[in-house]
C-alpha cells in the first residue's frame, strides 16, 4: 500500500470517528440537529446580506464565482455525506451525495476574511456536528476559501467593480 493511500485511509478514519462521535451524541436529538442546522444557514445568509448590502455589493461576484466552482467540484468528487453512513434522518436542507467541498464553510471563511467577525466560524463546526460534512471537507474548504479570496481579489478590484457597475446603471 502506498504512503498516499495510507494517509487517505487514516484521514477517512479520523473523519469517520469524529462523525460517529457526534452521531452517538445526537441520534436521539434530531430536533436539536434540525435547529442547529437552520442556525448554520441563517448565520451564512446574514453575513452574505451584510457584506453585500453594507460593506460592498461587488462581493456578490466573489460569492457567486466561489459557489459555482464549489458546486462543480461537488459534482466531480460526488462524496457521500457522513449521515449516509449513520442515519439518513440527519438529511435535512442538503443534497444527498455532495459533501466535498463544503460550500457553507467556503462562504463562512470568505465572510470571516471580509468582516473579521469570528461568529461566522461557528458555521463549519455546526456542519460537522450535524453530519452534513466530514472534517476533511471543512479543512479543505478553508484552504480553498483563502485561495478563492486571494486569487479573485488579485484580478478583480471589488470596490472598482462596484463603482463601474453603478456608473453603468446610472
Amino acid at each position: 500500500m502506498s504512503k498516499d493511500s495510507i494517509f487517505f485511509n487514516k484521514m477517512f478514519m479520523i473523519d469517520y470517528k469524529i462523525s460517529e462521535f457526534f452521531y452517538i451524541k445526537l441520534k436521539d436529538e434530531l430536533n436539536f440537529v434540525y435547529i442547529i442546522d437552520a442556525i448554520s444557514h441563517l448565520i451564512n445568509l446574514s453575513f452574505i446580506f451584510y457584506i453585500i448590502f453594507f460593506i460592498n455589493f461587488s462581493y456578490i461576484f466573489l460569492f457567486a464565482i466561489s459557489t459555482s466552482i464549489t458546486y462543480l467540484l461537488k459534482l466531480i468528487v460526488n462524496r457521500k455525506r457522513p449521515y449516509y453512513y449513520f442515519d439518513k434522518r440527519f438529511a435535512i436542507l442538503v443534497y444527498e451525495n455532495h459533501s466535498f467541498p463544503s460550500e457553507h464553510t467556503i462562504i463562512a471563511i470568505l465572510s470571516f476574511i471580509i468582516t473579521g467577525n469570528i461568529l461566522v466560524l461557528v458555521t463549519p463546526i455546526l456542519r460537522i456536528i450535524t453530519l452534513k460534512h466530514w472534517l476533511s471537507d471543512a479543512l479543505f474548504s478553508i484552504i480553498l476559501s483563502f485561495a478563492f479570496y486571494y486569487f479573485f481579489s488579485s484580478i478583480i478590484n471589488f470596490s472598482g467593480l462596484f463603482n463601474q457597475l453603478i456608473g453603468f446603471l446610472i
